[in-house]
């Protein structure tokens, strides 16, 4: 009780906050598409969390997500509540997603998960859209001398389950020490159709180029997820405007069915540490809709524009090939929900101003987003074209 107590008036600390704090994730809509913010590896105390899987529903509410999956470990579970007393028997490996689901309601969709965690290879792995995390559980447990045949168990009966099922966290220095690698047994896997998504980014293990890098050559879907399991407002830094790692989802519409399309589809990208990775068929609408390019003109002595940042992702602009003959700042950051005007000139010739003249009909403004990565070292190219 008394833990209780600590918790709700550290939260409520918190919350009061909030009314000068940017707290919630705000990201505009697609063309087509909406673009729901989600965390897909989330743990509670039905594990080896130290949250209340309700609790992990309000701090989602409050930073804006749309949908979280609880991902509590299946196999190597914590019988912590019951020790301390909370329940009289075992509750079986569902328990956590029902008290979320039910927490929720209608104020944010919850997944159905589950964490299988075996050593590497093949390493950790999280089940989404599941049924019954103990049958899955059984499955790998059936298998439990050799890490590679106990996850295959339990991801084949996953996908029996009709399951999502995605790799975690392959740049984690405990399971890959020397080097983020493709295990010969991450192809068996993956050609068995059991990895159809793949963290490029976690909260405590950082950006997988890696990762990234492999989501691109072989179809398979990114996520950027927490792997929270403790109090959010002992991870992230909310008073300074800090945000917890997200996937965005492009969807058709805001549901589970809608959520799952887009997975099967790789509609996604992370949004992390003031970084955006994906890729550039999601980044380049997601980057026009973040900002908008206003009041452009062309006169003979300029090209001038405003950047609005319609987005809580701070956007950094660098000067790109294709604009050598004109001068405009060679770097450009837009904070979150701000604006910034930029002019483009000729260069100097002689230290006179030249004017554009009547032969010119078209000057293209060209930028790198350098936290816009649609690769590992590749970010995303952005042009302002003024034409008379």
């Amino acid at each position: 009780m008394k833990k209780i107590l600590l918790f709700a008036l550290a939260l409520s600390a918190v919350l009061g906050a909030s009314a000068v704090t940017p707290n919630k994730i705000v990201i505009p809509h697609i063309e087509g598409y909406k673009t729901l913010k989600g965390d897909f590896h989330i743990h509670t105390v039905f594990s080896d969390g130290t949250v209340w899987p309700a609790t992990r529903v309000d701090e989602a509410v409050w930073e804006g997500l749309d949908v979280i999956a609880i991902t509590d470990h299946v196999d190597t579970r914590h019988q912590k509540m019951v020790k301390e007393g909370y329940f009289t028997s075992k509750c079986d490996r569902d328990e956590s997603y029902r008290v979320a689901k039910k927490a929720a309601g209608k104020k944010l969709l919850v997944i159905h998960g589950g964490e299988i965690s075996r050593g590497m290879p093949p390493g950790h792995w999280n089940c989404l859209f599941v049924k019954d995390n103990d049958d899955i559980t059984a499955a790998a447990e059936a298998n439990d001398h050799d890490h590679f045949l106990a996850m295959k168990g339990g991801l084949a009966k996953a996908h029996e389950q009709g399951a999502f099922t995605m790799w975690n966290h392959p740049n984690w220095e405990k399971q890959a020490p020397n080097k983020t690698k493709w295990w010969k047994e991450h192809e068996k896997l993956y050609k068995a159709g059991y990895m159809n998504g793949i963290e490029i980014y976690n909260k405590y293990t950082g950006y997988s180029p890696e990762a990234h890098q492999w989501a691109l050559e072989r179809n398979i879907t990114m996520f950027g997820n927490s792997d929270v399991h403790h109090m959010f407002m002992y991870e992230v830094d909310y008073l300074h405007g800090a945000h917890r790692p997200v996937t965005l989802v492009f969807a058709t519409e805001k549901s589970l069915s809608g959520v799952r399309d887009a997975l099967d589809n790789q509609r996604t990208a992370v949004f992390a540490e003031g970084m955006v990775y994906g890729r550039e068929r999601e980044l380049e609408p997601l980057f026009k809709a973040c900002v908008r390019v206003k009041g452009l003109k062309f006169t003979d002595k300029q090209v001038s524009f405003t950047l609005e940042n319609k987005s809580s992702i701070p956007v950094t602009l660098t000067k790109a090939p294709g604009s050598e003959h004109i001068w405009y700042p060679r770097v450009i950051t837009i904070p979150p929900m701000s604006s910034i005007s930029v002019s483009a000139k000729l260069l100097l010739v002689d230290n006179k101003q030249p004017k554009f003249d009547a032969s010119t009909k078209e000057v293209s403004v060209n930028f790198y987003v350098d936290n816009f990565l649609v690769g590992p070292s590749k970010p995303l190219t952005f042009s302002v074209k003024a034409t008379r």
